[in-house]
Formats: structure tokens, sequence, C-alpha cells
């Protein structure tokens, strides 16, 4: 039955670089500049109070009171001509970059780099060197974002309009009131209310804005009762579709079919590397060499740029066609290490291309199974259920002992990821809807509690 719904969503939009004026130019490098300022304050700050404390890893951080940004506007007078809420975002940037470290790192692990460096004598291990420990934002790493909120039109205040709108192909953003031109692709719902603006330079040095909204939708949400009502009948008329990691392909699905991935990377990785090459034998820092750093740049914008486009169309085709769709729970950083492995995974992009039919299947109000990484799918025979464990990586078939039949190894892993996701899908279902309840709590909580702070 169709359900009015509040979606979250975003789209990312082009400036027009031939009509983007040199004062909004200049705007938003400055906004750049102020934002990796703040960051890198409280990041400094933080270094400050860890060294006098004495913390060397192994426990969470000890609470800290961070100071206010108008402090550092009284320190560096020129912070006051940016965003103010740009601002103020780069300090609630550091404070989830510090509930990330306290509560999903584990406190005692060391990244490659620091290990390395010590291993070396440059630089001996400290708290510095841990992983999730925010760290400074550089600028010749490409640190040029800034995200900023939009004020609503209110008869409470006297904002007469919203701080952050789109008209036509001009978006208005707080200090720019002319409104600067976007190249639209993708016109925004009518009932969309705009949530805030991030705007970013790519290393092509094309401008962006990614703008978030909220709008109401109509979602099908008989799959989502069923799951919460754990009725079973609903399996019956499941379309369900399987899908096998293939470092070739990227994917084998249970019907047989192949992604038939183009490898954009492999494509131009001949290009690359003699750009490269040329590269390597330039002075650092002359002018051509920027020149073909930016040509280097340019190259890997355009490989991601095709692998994002394919990835898009195929999971917006699947999720169309299929009611759910089940893929195995691989571990894809444990494979991108491997050096057999790790720049195929890379190049086809398996991880972005789940996330896009997570995305696309929740908007209909699905799923994507996740099935148990450690559910032999490969070994075990789709036809009598009988587990090979004869069958070994870089064999491509094999011939059932138990019931004789033939299978392809890809195409049968797939028929069994298929078969298992339809089992457990009323289940995880079940689960996924809960975490969503509880994630919204905790933005809701979270939410609240900066309102109280700021009040």
């Amino acid at each position: 039955m169709p359900v009015t719904v509040i979606m979250h969503k975003a789209e990312k939009y082009a400036f027009d670089m031939r009509r983007l004026q040199e004062d909004d130019r200049s705007f938003f490098m400055q906004n750049f500049g102020c934002v990796r300022k703040v960051y890198n304050q409280y990041v400094d700050f933080l270094y400050q109070k860890l060294e006098e404390t004495g913390y060397t890893g192994g426990a969470p951080l000890p609470a800290l009171k961070l100071p206010e940004v108008s402090a550092f506007k009284k320190e560096y007078p020129y912070l006051k001509d940016a965003d103010s809420l740009g601002i103020a975002n780069a300090k609630i940037a550091f404070e989830t970059a510090l509930r990330k470290f306290n509560e999903e790192c584990d406190h005692r692990t060391y990244t490659k780099r620091a290990l390395r460096r010590d291993k070396s004598g440059k630089e001996p291990l400290s708290f510095r060197g841990l992983k999730g420990m925010p760290r400074f934002h550089s600028k010749a790493h490409g640190s040029f974002s800034y995200k900023t909120n939009c004020q609503h039109a209110s008869p409470d205040n006297s904002l007469k309009q919203d701080t952050v709108r789109l008209v036509g192909n001009r978006l208005y953003l707080p200090k720019r009131k002319s409104g600067v031109r976007l190249i639209i692709h993708r016109q925004l719902p009518q009932n969309a209310v705009i949530g805030n603006v991030t705007i970013s330079m790519d290393t092509d040095r094309v401008f962006y804005a990614s703008i978030e909204y909220t709008y109401a939708a109509d979602m099908d949400t008989t799959l989502r009762d069923a799951a919460i009502k754990r009725d079973d009948s609903i399996l019956e008329k499941l379309i369900i579709l399987g899908l096998d990691y293939s470092q070739q392909d990227l994917y084998v699905d249970s019907e047989g079919r192949k992604a038939n991935y183009p490898h954009y990377y492999r494509r131009s990785e001949e290009k690359l590397s003699r750009l490269q090459k040329k590269l390597s034998r330039m002075q650092q820092g002359s002018r051509n060499y920027n020149k073909m750093r930016f040509r280097i740049q340019r190259l890997h914008k355009k490989i991601a740029d095709q692998r994002r486009d394919f990835i898009e169309q195929e999971s917006c085709y699947l999720a169309r066609s299929y009611d759910a769709i089940a893929v195995e729970d691989i571990d894809l950083r444990t494979m991108g290490e491997t050096l057999t492995l790790g720049k195929s995974l890379h190049d086809n992009g398996f991880g972005l291309f789940r996330k896009a039919l997570q995305r696309k299947l929740h908007a209909k109000g699905s799923v994507l199974v996740k099935v148990d990484r450690f559910f032999p799918s490969t070994k075990t025979c789709c036809c009598c259920g009988f587990v090979n464990h004869d069958v070994r990586l870089g064999v491509s078939s094999w011939d059932c002992p138990k019931c004789g039949m033939h299978h392809l190894r890809d195409e049968n892993a797939a028929v069994n990821i298929r078969n298992e996701g339809r089992r457990v899908f009323l289940e995880y279902f079940a689960a996924s809807i809960q975490e969503e309840a509880k994630a919204q709590k905790r933005a809701a909580a979270l939410s609240t509690a900066r309102r109280r702070k700021s009040a």
C-alpha cells in the first residue's frame, strides 16, 4: 500500500564556470580556507590538551570543553568575512570526528604511515598516529569544501525568505545576494525543502553544489509491513536477485548474466603511466610540473566519473526490475589491500555499487540483503545443498560429487546467495528497520542537544 513518507536526498550540481564571477570564485576559496583554518585550530587545541594530560592511547579521549568559534574570530578577524554557518559546521565536523574516534576505534592501532615513520626513525609513535585520530586538513591534499545551512523564513523572525534557495538555475547562498548560476541536470521535486548545501571544488578546478533536501514521496510499504509482521506469505511473490562479486565483470547474477564492466582504469592505465613518467622528469614546483599534475588529476577525475555513471545506471536498472537484491557481505577493505585483487577491486567500485543499490532499494520500500560473508556460497551445490570443500580460489567450474551437476563457480554462488537472501529476508529487513529507527532517534537527540547548547 502506498504511503506518503518524508525522503532525504541530495543532488550535486556543477556551477556554470563560464559565467562564474571572479567575486564568487574568491568568496568560495575564502570560505574553504576559513573552514580549514577553524578545523585545524580545534585539532591543535586537542593535541595540546592531550600532550598536557600525557595521553598515549588505549582509552577514549578525555572530555574536553572546546572553545567557541567566536574566540577564533577575535584572534583572526578575517574569519568574519566568511559564511558564519560554514565556520560553525567546521566545529560540528570536528565534534563528529571526536565522537567517531571514541565510539568506533580501538585506540591502540596505528596507521601504516606512523609505523613506517617510526621504523625509519623520523617520528616516534604517539597519539597522533592512532587510527581515526582527528588530523589537520591540508590545502595541498584537496580540502576544498564548506557546508552552509538553510535558515527558513518565518513570521517570528526578520527573515523574509530562505537564506538558501534554488530559483530556476540560480542558487542563492548567504552573502551571495545575486545568486550563482548552476548547470541543472535534474530539477528538485516541487515540494522539496532545502536543508543544507555543500560547496566544493574538485581536482578539475570546477565548483560543485551538493544540495541536501527533504520531500514527500509515495512509498510502497508492503515489504516493510511484511517484515515487521514476519509475514512469510510475501516470500512466494518476492522477486529477488542474487549477485556474486566478480573481479572481471563486477558481478554475476543468479540468472547467469554478467555486468560486463568496462574497466575504465585499465583502459586509461597506459596513458596515465605515460603522463606520470613525464611528471617524474620535471622539476617540482615549476609551471610545466603543475600543468602536468593538473592533466593527471583531470584524467583520474574522468575515470571516476565514468565509473560512477556506469554504477548509477546499472544499480537503477536492477532496483527497478526486482523487489529485493541479495549480495555477499565480503570484506572489501581487506581484499583491496591484496596485490592480486586490489587494483581490479578499486577499478570496478563494487563498494559504491552496493551503496547505490541500497539507496535506490530503500527509496522504493525494499532493502539490500547482505548475506553473511562466511556463508559457503561458492562451495555449496545449488541443487542438492552438498558442500564441496575441495573448491578453491581460481576454480571456474566444478562437478558436484553427490548429484553430479556441473556448476559454473560464480553463477552457482549467485544462486546460493539468492536462496539465502530469500530465507533471511524478513529477519534482515526487520533488523534494518530497527537500526534505522535508532539512528533517527540518535540524530533527533543530537539535534535537540545542539539547540539547547546554542540557546
